[in-house]
């Protein structure tokens, strides 16, 4: 009789020890996730700095009475950001989680979600 209570007590050792190696196993894999998400926002945000960065290098690089229009999307991946402008010359993309910084030629104007329109006139470069 001794011997099927040992039997019996070492199985639920052995049970607890796995259930507590999965639960370490889990919060290790949620860690994990949360870093990969994090680092999806920060590409998803340097992508759009750059983006924009490169509508204002090309605008600065063609002659008087370039115009285009081209559109900023409103959420990237499902992350919200905003865009600020400091001193027409820099411009800030920043998430909840991230930010990215880029430097421009100088402008006259702010980007905004949606749709922008660049153009340049008497070497100077307006947005919207």
């Amino acid at each position: 009789m001794n011997s099927k209570s040992q039997v019996s007590s070492e199985f639920f050792i052995f049970v607890g020890l796995a259930f507590l190696i999965a639960i370490a196993f889990a919060l290790a894999s949620l860690d994990q996730l949360q870093d990969f998400r994090i680092e999806r926002e920060s590409e998803a945000v340097k992508d759009v700095a750059l983006k924009l960065q490169k509508e204002l290098l090309i605008a600065a690089s063609v002659e008087d009475g370039y115009i285009r229009i081209f559109e900023m999307p409103d959420q990237v991946e499902n992350i919200n950001y905003s865009l600020t402008t400091l001193n027409y010359t820099i411009i800030n993309v920043l998430s909840k989680n991230s930010f990215y910084t880029v430097a421009v030629p100088k402008t006259v104007g702010n980007a905004t979600k949606g749709a922008n329109k660049i153009n340049k006139t008497g070497g100077v470069i307006y947005l919207n």
